[in-house]
């Protein structure tokens, strides 16, 4: 969900959850998740899911990186990943993945942090991306069904 403002969190566990009557503050340059249903996500119940906040315009912005890869700043996810981002053969699904989750695969991959067999494939791609890019493109990759 794209916002400028997203609910006061604070850190539950290994999450963020939304604090009750506490209000809200400004998203900046942030992504923020938080369990829909808290008492749910703690029992382990897959039906149970989570909101994602991005920046307002983050979504398109991403979806112009991820289809196009914006003006030459990077590769088309799908000439890789699959037209609809949903894996191709052992290269990874990331239609529907957690914002976060993809954000951090992102930076891991562009630091080097990352070294697993087919790694060294996404260091092109990632190299020339800043920050907001890769908030950008885990905004609009979330944003996609599964």
């Amino acid at each position: 969900m794209e916002s400028d403002t997203v609910p006061k969190t604070r850190v539950h566990g290994s999450m963020l959850v939304m604090v009750d009557g506490e209000g809200k503050e400004p998203i900046g340059n942030r992504i923020i998740e938080t369990p829909v249903d808290l008492e749910r996500t703690e029992l382990r119940d897959d039906a149970s899911g989570f909101i994602a906040y991005v920046p307002v315009g983050s979504i398109k912005k991403g979806e112009a990186l991820v289809t196009t890869g914006g003006t030459g700043k990077t590769t088309p996810c799908g000439v890789c990943h699959g037209p609809d981002l949903k894996g191709l053969g052992p290269v990874p699904q990331l239609a529907g993945r957690s914002p976060s989750y993809i954000f951090r695969q992102l930076f891991d991959l562009q630091h080097g942090n990352r070294r697993g067999e087919w790694s060294a494939l996404m260091k092109g791609p990632v190299s020339h991306l800043s920050d907001d890019d890769l908030l950008n493109i885990a905004a609009y990759i979330s944003s996609l069904n599964p």
